[in-house]
């Protein structure tokens, strides 16, 4: 939640270094109008904004002429640390810097939580930069002849180089709108680079490097381990997240955060604060039935949200929020949850977002039944996938055995049966427009993505690595970062344990689905800890009204302009005669979910381009892609 920035003086002037770090801090005041600046020899600046100045705030170091330290950092395992360190009293930032000196750069492999920080070494000239293992704390850096540059913000990241704005990347803004990304390292802006979750930077000697220090590698479980083990992962993963401030809950209603709601608040000796969604005007996504079950059986503190409270939220405030272009379509009731949270007193807001990758909903085994020909079983087991995903359960099993089936004239005959139901393979482009295909290759890029190989024993494992793995999985937890240090408040994810995700991976798709019901780990795990209505729930809802709803009334005028005269600069980029059709269709009804989410992308990206990009971006980089 703290504003880091950090400059590491290359080829350019020393003296300049500071005033980068504090231009890029002043981008950031909304994260922390409190600013602490270490100046160091040789153009080296580390600097840190907090929204209140308490205890002992960063930057940190040990000893003089040691190393230093600044960024956010969270450790589930800092008791045991300090035992290993020797260190009973260190903070977190201590024991980093301890930790650090005892074991140079293998530091990460002994950091379990949330963190993004960059470590000075004086000793060595070199500069450390680490973000946790699934992306919850941002960190963007900007490397140049003259300089080096870590952000919290991309924003900040301009704000450190005027002289130099960088241009647009065509290949992001392609990805972007096809709602497709096959690289978390890039932004919106060439140059701007995202460090991505479980990597290290290292400067050093001239030389910038980007080295990953953990993959999600597992070894498939002959048999499923008992459900206890889960959930004393779980209850270890939540404790360890409820200590340093007023902590409290989302509840919605489900499987995941009924899950962290209760677990937490058995560990309070009071209730447990709960922050919970309403919607009056949209009574079929309205959970009040099912939040009231969990508030039945756990002890809380309810505070209710009115859901037209999100209403007015219009797409330029979002964006003074966000700093660049994103796709998040419940992003207006998540940051009503943090003010309201704020507004309760909070400072912590366990989330259980992340469960439904973490957990898996198991369908593979729908592949596995096809490959040992348990047709009756393959067939029952369909009606609660199409329940959840939508389709015709005719539709999910001809697809199960087109994967699995042991007898290729079978996966063929599959093949060739369900091909009227398959999805349009191009219904990504239609919102393109063609020339931005062809100039950024994406048709290529896209199926080298998709013919990528993939980490896993089974396809179960591979899968479910993936789901964890994608590109948009760290950036959605920016998006929510942003959302809620404007409120003062830190959200924080049980389920983004990584002993706790590397158990629910390892075990075999007939433990994660099974009895028709997807979700069976968590399920299996609650038993005696959820209400069982709850814990036996087949469906989510979809907030899909929601969100339609919330367009066409909050998101008018922009969607006036693009139908209007006036283009802009998005029209080198989307096709607008698609996008105008599909606001004709949205606003006479039609309800085409996919058509709904380019039209968000667009009006997202066309709103950014007018108002809120960097001065001097009217130009397009077409050099060929990196």
């Amino acid at each position: 939640m703290s504003a880091l920035a950090a400059v590491v003086t290359l080829g350019g002037d020393p003296a300049e270094a500071e005033g980068r770090v504090l231009a890029m801090l002043a981008g950031m005041r909304r994260r922390g109008p409190e600013v602490q600046v270490l100046a160091l020899p040789g153009g080296v600046v580390l600097g840190q904004g907090e929204r209140i100045l308490r205890g002992d705030p960063g930057p940190w170091r040990l000893r003089p002429g040691g190393p230093v330290l600044a960024g956010t950092v969270r450790l589930d395992n800092g008791d045991d640390l300090r035992a290993r360190l020797g260190l009973p009293e260190a903070t977190d930032a201590g024991i980093v810097l301890a930790a650090y000196e005892r074991w140079g750069l293998d530091l990460p492999r002994h950091l379990d939580g949330d963190f993004a920080l960059v470590l000075w070494d004086p000793a060595a000239g070199r500069l450390v930069g680490l973000r946790d293992r699934f992306g919850v704390c941002p960190f963007l850096y900007r490397a140049t002849p003259q300089a080096v540059a870590v952000a919290s913000d991309i924003e900040a990241l301009v704000a450190a180089f005027p002289a130099s704005s960088p241009a647009l990347d065509e290949v992001w803004i392609a990805e972007f709108l096809a709602g497709q990304p096959t690289c978390a390292r890039r932004t919106v802006l060439r140059g701007i680079s995202r460090l991505e979750p479980a990597h290290m930077l290292v400067v050093e000697k001239g030389r910038t490097e980007v080295r990953r220090y953990w993959h999600l590698e597992v070894e498939p479980r002959p048999r499923a381990d008992p459900p206890e083990a889960l959930l004393e992962l779980l209850e270890r993963s939540v404790a360890a997240r409820m200590s340093g401030g007023a902590v409290g809950s989302m509840l919605s209603g489900g499987l995941d955060s009924g899950t962290i709601a209760m677990l937490a608040g058995r560990r309070l000796a009071g209730p447990l604060p709960v922050i919970s969604m309403t919607f009056d005007e949209c009574p079929e996504i309205d959970e009040r039935a099912w939040i009231a079950r969990i508030g039945q059986a756990g002890n809380f503190r309810q505070t209710w949200v009115d859901g037209r409270e999100a209403a007015g939220g219009g797409i330029a405030e979002l964006l003074e929020e966000q700093g660049a272009p994103f796709f998040a379509p419940n992003l207006p009731t998540s940051r009503w949850l943090y003010r309201r949270a704020a507004d309760a007193g909070l400072e912590i807001l366990l989330d259980g977002h992340g469960g439904d990758e973490v957990i898996s909903f198991g369908v593979s085994r729908l592949a596995e039944l096809a490959g040992d020909a348990e047709w009756r079983t393959l067939w029952r087991s369909t009606a609660p996938v199409a329940g959840l995903f939508g389709g015709s359960r005719g539709a999910f099993f001809l697809t199960s055995v087109a994967q699995g089936a042991r007898s290729r004239w079978l996966r063929g005959l599959a093949r060739r049966l369900n091909a009227g139901s398959r999805r349009d393979p191009k219904a990504w482009r239609r919102a393109l427009n063609p020339a931005l295909v062809a100039r950024t290759g994406l048709v290529q890029r896209l199926r080298e993505a998709a013919g990528a190989p993939r980490r896993g024993a089974t396809d179960d494992i591979r899968q479910h690595v993936h789901a964890l793995t994608a590109p948009h999985f760290g950036t959605s937890l920016e998006v929510l970062d942003r959302a809620a240090a404007i409120c003062c408040v830190e959200p924080r994810y049980p389920f983004l344990e990584w002993r706790l995700v590397e158990h629910c991976v390892a075990q075999p798709a007939s433990a994660k689905f099974h009895d028709g019901l997807t979700r069976a780990l968590l399920r299996d795990a609650t038993r005696g800890v959820l209400p069982e209505e709850v814990r036996l729930r087949v469906r989510k809802t979809d907030f899909t009204p929601d969100v339609r709803a919330r367009v066409l009334s909050d998101w008018s005028h922009e969607l006036d302009r693009l139908s209007g005269g006036d283009p802009g600069q998005v029209a080198d980029f989307a096709d607008l005669a698609a996008i105008r059709e599909g606001i004709r269709r949205l606003r006479s009804g039609d309800e085409d979910p996919s058509a709904l989410l380019q039209i968000l992308r667009t009006v997202v990206l066309d709103e950014w381009l007018r108002e809120r990009a960097p001065p001097a971006l009217g130009r397009l980089d077409r050099r060929t892609p990196a």
